[in-house]
């Protein structure tokens, strides 16, 4: 008799045990994009578009999720859309995997998809619920909606926070505007200045008289003679070609340099939370053994 209650006994202590270490596991993975996002004080309009939008308890049930983020200045391009226009739109900005910048770094492909939240509401057309992302030149990286045709507006410019492997939040920087989802928000021009525009090739005009003669005379007094240009020797040649096989090739441009530490993840403190529940569940069982 006195072996069955303590038997009850212990079993009843292993499931209450078990109880609250589960409780305490799942409080540490819960996200909670709100409190997440209250430091960063560029991103508040995103965070009350979320509320607004009743997005912020779809995000919170997720343990694993990415946010292409967009900064007060930003977002104002779509603030003005109608309310299940907005919520369509910034669905395709909350991503269902981590990605980080070195995540990204360590694709095998240059471009790839990205399932978004839209995707799982069931009425997503023609990859609407779908990013595209790829790694073009100098190491930058380009989002935008993976319908055909649509272009790569949203351009990778930092993290703001990095908890591997459960939250993820990337500021880019346009919004992601799906066909079907409004007017397309199209990526600022670049600055002016930095590209200078090819310089138009001259006309000749029937009527644009010749060169004078004075001015032909001084064209050949300043071209060199063909014996004032000594030819170039094969041997010359072959030696250049040589030492320039031998330069060494410039290295690629990547951002290695400006990747984050990642912080520590929510996910470690759910190992010791499970090794301390073996360790209890082990002693508990000594003790109604003894």
């Amino acid at each position: 008799m006195g072996v069955s209650a303590n038997a009850n006994t212990g079993a009843f202590l292993l499931f209450f045990i078990a109880a609250i270490l589960l409780a305490l596991s799942t409080t540490c993975t819960a996200l909670n994009i709100t409190k997440s996002l209250a430091p960063y004080s560029d991103y508040s309009t995103l965070s009350d578009l979320f509320r607004k939008t009743k997005l912020t308890d779809a995000i919170n049930r997720r343990q694993t999720i990415t946010i292409l983020a967009l900064d007060n200045s930003s977002i104002q391009s779509i603030t003005d859309r109608s309310s299940d226009e907005l919520r369509k739109i910034l669905m395709n900005h909350i991503i269902l995997d981590y990605y980080d910048r070195q995540k990204i770094q360590k694709l095998g492909k240059k471009s790839a998809l990205l399932t978004t939240l839209y995707q799982t509401t069931g009425s997503a057309i023609n990859q609407q619920g779908f990013v595209n992302i790829t790694r073009i030149a100098r190491g930058e990286v380009v989002f935008g909606s993976a319908v055909k045709g649509a272009p790569l507006v949203g351009k990778l410019l930092g993290s703001v926070i990095s908890q591997p492997f459960n939250l993820s939040v990337l500021h880019i920087s346009t919004p992601i505007v799906a066909p079907g989802f409004g007017d397309a928000i199209l990526a600022p021009p670049p600055p002016p200045g930095s590209s200078k525009p090819p310089a138009a090739a001259p006309k000749k005009s029937p009527s644009s008289p010749g060169p004078s003669e004075e001015e032909e005379d001084e064209d050949e007094a300043e071209s060199p003679s063909p014996s004032e240009t000594p030819a170039e020797s094969p041997r010359a040649g072959k030696a250049k070609a040589k030492s320039r096989s031998k330069s060494p090739p410039e290295p690629d441009s990547d951002y290695d340099d400006d990747a984050e530490e990642p912080t520590p993840s929510a996910s470690s403190r759910v190992v010791w939370l499970r090794v301390g529940l073996a360790a209890v569940i082990g002693l508990i069982a000594s003790l109604v053994a003894f």
